[in-house]
């Protein structure tokens, strides 16, 4: 392995363009989950793929993960991981390295301690990891391991690296900052909204059935405007645990008939172009990947301040920002906007723009090689280094 990488440094100068990388994304994400950070690693397995990398995909089997990189053409390893630490799977880990000759880990949090110590035991590979959210419980161990066993963090808001720069966890220039990119869907059919909803205005919101979304604050608001508006149908898209829970509050604040769950959906292209606006009430995100795709297809967006909120939305021009959990501020923008029908024309005209212009998926994908051979380079060196003081 060590020889492979120093090949590869001696090369890159003469045949840079030419240089592949073996590359493999770790994932034990549920079986059933499947959301932003999911369509991140398929766009960017894919798209290293396309660039001529050898790229693997690991999973649970059964997985919608392992699913969805199977019909883009990826090549999946079943990784049935349960634990943070399993001594099987560390040394299954290091038998693949050698077997696949794995030159990259990209991996989350949850599965760094795994891949790291699979990593040290067979080869080195660059282990770099990647967090869609900014760190929220058990500190002290994941700034341990990511000091100990990751060469660096690949992040999508700037926010998340300055939090992490300013508490001194990790060392400078630890953290990279690749925006999520957005693969232009111009070419699927618009849901028929009309056929369920006759004389409907669709409000969507997409994603995880779960406390982070905020959708008790969504429920809240639409028990605010349904006195104003009973031409209107909250839609939202997704699956999660607390799906019961958000059904019964739906049914006790008396909404129940203007909320529709429609369930896990893979491609919510069709359905975000049926609807009227799009809302993200999230009590904190990274960089929303829903959001992206509804300003993609030219839809209004009312977006809680969270996190890359301010980086996504630059100005009001391009979407419409609110405090996170205030069901008045969500209620008041909608309302403004469903009374505003140029207003609604011109933000999503300029979403468009915004994301078309600043975040195409190629963009990002160019990002990520970039970041991959620069650190595989920083390793090599490294290990040169400490071959050399060995001899």
């Amino acid at each position: 392995f060590f020889n492979r990488l120093i090949i590869i440094v001696l090369l890159k100068d003469l045949f840079y363009s030419k240089i592949t990388m073996r590359i493999f994304f770790v994932h034990s994400i549920g079986k059933k989950k499947f959301g932003g950070g999911e369509k991140w690693l398929i766009n960017a397995a894919k798209g290293l793929k396309d660039k001529g990398h050898y790229v693997y995909v690991g999973g649970r089997s059964g997985s919608k993960l392992i699913k969805a990189a199977s019909n883009q053409g990826l090549e999946t390893v079943e990784l049935d991981i349960l634990s943070d630490l399993s001594i099987y799977y560390v040394f299954k880990l290091a038998i693949l390295i050698r077997k696949l000759k794995i030159e990259v880990f990209i991996t989350k949090g949850r599965d760094l301690a795994i891949v790291g110590l699979a990593s040290k035991i067979s080869g080195n590979p660059l282990v770099i990891v990647r967090h869609g959210l900014q760190l929220r419980r058990s500190f002290r161990k994941h700034i341990f391991l990511l000091n100990h066993l990751a060469d660096g963090i690949i992040t999508n808001t700037k926010t998340i690296k300055e939090h992490y720069e300013t508490k001194k966890w990790l060392p400078t220039d630890y953290t990279k900052v690749i925006y999520n990119g957005i693969l232009l869907d111009n070419s699927s059919d618009q849901y028929n909204y009309s056929a369920i909803f006759p004389g409907k205005k669709i409000i969507l919101s997409v994603g995880r059935l779960a406390a982070q979304k905020g959708f008790f604050h969504l429920i809240d608001a639409i028990a605010l405007l349904k006195n104003k508006h009973n031409n209107l149908m909250f839609v939202i898209l997704g699956e999660g645990k607390l799906h019961g829970r958000l059904q019964a509050y739906a049914r006790k604040k008396n909404v129940s008939e203007m909320l529709h769950f429609g369930g896990f959906v893979e491609n919510v292209i069709p359905y975000l172009k049926a609807c009227e606006i799009f809302v993200l009430p999230s009590l904190y995100e990274g960089m929303p990947n829903a959001a992206m795709e509804a300003m993609s297809q030219g839809k209004p967006v009312v977006l809680t301040r969270v996190n890359g909120a301010s980086e996504l939305i630059p100005d009001s021009g391009k979407g419409l920002l609110i405090p996170p959990g205030d069901p008045q501020a969500i209620a008041k923008e909608v309302e403004r906007l469903l009374k505003d029908n140029e207003l609604c024309v011109k933000i999503g005209q300029e979403a468009k723009k915004h994301i078309c212009d600043n975040f195409p998926v190629s963009s990002m994908i160019s990002n990520i090689e970039a970041y991959l051979e620069e650190k595989l380079s920083v390793k090599i060196d490294k290990l040169k280094k400490k071959k050399e003081a060995f001899l």
